[in-house]
């Protein structure tokens, strides 16, 4: 997907009437080693009660999709 390869995020993925995709963390899978708050570049990841949780400014780059170990992000 292009929010992989995109540097800057100009290709950002849209759905429906406009709205930018973005991480959806299952807080289930999520096993709080902090790894995609690591990568995030805009820091939009943040942790809560152990578990990662993504703000509004994520900017849809994917980091955090390839980076998580246990495969608990996806882009929606």
């Amino acid at each position: 997907m292009c929010w992989g390869v995109c540097p800057n995020t100009t290709a950002r993925l849209r759905t429906g009437k406009g709205k930018t995709m973005a991480a959806k963390i299952d807080a289930e899978k999520c096993t709080g080693c902090e790894s995609c708050v690591d990568v995030c570049p805009v820091e939009a990841i943040a942790m809560a009660d152990g578990k990662a949780v993504v703000s509004d400014e994520c900017i849809d780059c994917g980091q955090c999709v390839d980076e998580c170990p246990v495969e608990a992000i996806e882009m929606e």
